[in-house]
């Protein structure tokens, strides 16, 4: 802990923090949480309280994570990304630059058939509502905006806003 402190990075209380795991300048830490092994967590990063972040996730510079955020392994969240609180993600999803997830955003990690796919990729600067639910392996593209509590059941490549159960294209952005 003392190499911690010189590298201006605060600890709250209550963690479990795994072998491996790398905080960069200025990362900062909340309490209650579990943060799983090999993963690495650059400069400016904020972990709000309550999260389970799984193992080998590697998360870019100035990102922010709320707090109740349960990631799988091999999660990759690029710079100044935010998570907002209860989001759920599966293995190995990208978050792309300056992409935004929603309260209670959750990506699946199955098909209705019991098929397990894991890769789902949320491109730059795109915004995903609350409550939204991203199906198996997705990739969404840059520069995109999906409504509250939509499903996003198929991949969205042109820019514009979405939204809808299933989603559907609402108009340019």
């Amino acid at each position: 802990m003392e190499d911690l402190k010189k590298q201006d990075v605060e600890i709250g209380l209550y963690n479990i923090i795994d072998a491996d795991v790398v905080f960069e300048e200025g990362v900062k830490v909340g309490n209650f949480n579990h943060i799983r092994k090999g993963s690495i967590f650059r400069k400016g990063t904020v972990i709000g309280d309550y999260n389970d972040l799984g193992e080998n996730l590697d998360v870019g510079e100035n990102v922010i994570i709320q707090g109740r955020v349960r990631t799988g392994k091999g999660c990759v969240f690029e710079d100044n990304v935010i998570i907002k609180i209860g989001t759920i993600l599966t293995s190995n999803v990208i978050l792309k630059n300056n992409s935004f997830l929603g309260p209670n955003t959750i990506t699946l990690g199955s098909t209705a058939y019991r098929v397990t796919k894991h890769g789902t990729v949320i491109g730059e600067n795109t915004y995903i509502g609350a409550g939204t639910k991203i199906a198996a392996d997705i990739h969404i593209a840059d520069n995109i905006i999906i409504g509250a509590n939509s499903f996003v059941n198929k991949e969205v490549t042109s820019s514009g806003v979405y939204a809808g159960t299933p989603i559907k294209f609402i108009k340019n952005v």
